[in-house]
């Protein structure tokens, strides 16, 4: 909600000193590209952990909130220590992605002592390549619409 009134007064503001109508669709794709920038970083922050990490086997054991995350995220165990993944649980196809007892690969991450499973490399690895994209597109495009390109 504080976005939207942001939104409108900094439009009214440009359109009070003088800016054109035009310029509200630019704002809005500036808006968008600074958006996608940031969900690029993310991914490139997810990547870099995700390259320091070990791989270990390890046990699904459950599914539960951690001390220091706001969301239910699956937790491993490995040898006598549970560990919890680093993203959130999926909530679609819950019983077929956590199999209890079920081992599996993970990427161990001993600085922040959470692991990456499979369903966490496939998204760094997904939104880096299609957040990129999304970018570049978006940055072309606006390039197209104000006459740069």
């Amino acid at each position: 909600m504080e976005f939207v009134i942001i939104a409108a007064v900094v439009l009214v503001l440009a359109l009070c000193l003088g800016a054109d109508i035009a310029i509200v669709p630019i704002m809005l794709m500036v808006f968008l590209i600074v958006l996608l920038l940031v969900i690029f970083g993310f991914f490139i922050y997810s990547a870099v952990r995700l390259a320091g990490t070990k791989s270990m086997k390890g046990k699904f054991v459950r599914i539960g909130r951690a001390e220091s995350k706001k969301f239910d995220t699956a937790f491993y165990k490995i040898g006598e220590n549970e560990f919890p993944n680093v993203f959130p649980c999926e909530v679609v196809m819950r019983s077929k992605i956590y199999i209890p007892d079920k081992v599996c690969k993970l990427r161990f991450d001993s600085r922040h002592n959470e692991v990456f499973d499979l369903n966490a490399v496939c998204c760094v690895i997904l939104g880096l390549i299609l957040s990129s994209v999304s970018a570049v597109m978006m940055i072309l495009f606006l390039l197209t619409v104000i006459g740069v390109n």
